[in-house]
């Protein structure tokens, strides 16, 4: 009868004993608990703030795609007023060949050998000419104000009317960047395509041949992607597409693609 008491307490020891440890672990798997849930939220915000830094640089690509498209306008716009100027010279220098020969436009009992223009009807040319200007000008608007839609249509119209005309890789590279915005990759890389082969020589043949690789980077042809971008470089070093092109390869080697 003396035993049972030692019994006993032995057994409440022991139970003391287990309850401790218990207690202990679970101090410690809360301690994980909260260190864990601590690693989770610091995950959490460092992908917010990769959400947000992705959000802006698209911003600041589309604002750069748009800066480019106005300085492309603006070229076309000093190459139409040089063609208008040298048109002037030429009509001046004929103007004073007449007079060197004496036959002074104007004077009665000659013919001058130009009409003047402000009594002169439109020609077939002049039409064209401005009906070819306003396609174009109206469908990059369209681009620049964000309407890709309409941006689309409006160069489709103007390569449809004037496949040979002055603006037609301008209009097809542009067509190509609209369908680009709108992720239509598959219609946009044909587009790109078209420039680089139709118009090889065209100050955007660079430009769109990285477009090329981009709308294979989205289509996941990776391969192909790499291909192109290896003979951009090759083919157009120093250009900003070429710099591009080797950020996009240094972008993929650390992706493994």
């Amino acid at each position: 009868m003396k035993r049972r008491p030692s019994a006993l307490a032995g057994i409440l020891l022991l139970a003391w004993s287990a309850a401790s440890l218990a207690t202990a672990g679970n101090k410690e798997l809360e301690v994980r608990a909260n260190e864990t849930d601590a690693r989770l939220a610091a995950v959490e915000r460092a992908n917010q703030t990769l959400v947000q830094l992705q959000q802006q640089i698209e911003a600041l690509r589309q604002e750069l795609r748009t800066l480019r498209g106005q300085i492309d306008e603006a070229r076309h716009e000093i190459e139409g007023l040089q063609r208008q100027q040298r048109d002037l010279y030429s009509d001046l220098d004929r103007r004073l060949l007449l007079i060197e020969n004496g036959a002074t436009p104007g004077v009665q009992g000659t013919q001058p050998a130009v009409p003047a223009a402000s009594g002169s009807a439109p020609t077939e040319d002049d039409i064209r000419a401005e009906d070819e200007t306003t396609i174009y000008s109206d469908a990059f608007a369209a681009l620049k104000a964000g309407r890709y839609e309409e941006a689309a249509r409006g160069f489709q119209l103007y390569r449809t009317k004037y496949p040979d005309g002055p603006r037609a890789d301008y209009a097809t590279y542009w067509l190509g960047e609209s369908l680009y915005v709108q992720k239509d990759y598959l219609t946009a890389l044909k587009m790109f395509q078209k420039v680089i082969a139709d118009f090889p020589d065209s100050r955007k043949a660079s430009d769109a041949m990285l477009r090329v690789a981009y709308c294979q980077y989205e289509l996941k042809a990776f391969r192909n992607a790499r291909v192109t971008l290896q003979k951009l470089v090759a083919t157009y070093p120093g250009t900003e597409a070429d710099r591009l092109a080797e950020q996009r390869l240094v972008q993929m080697d650390s992706e493994g693609r």
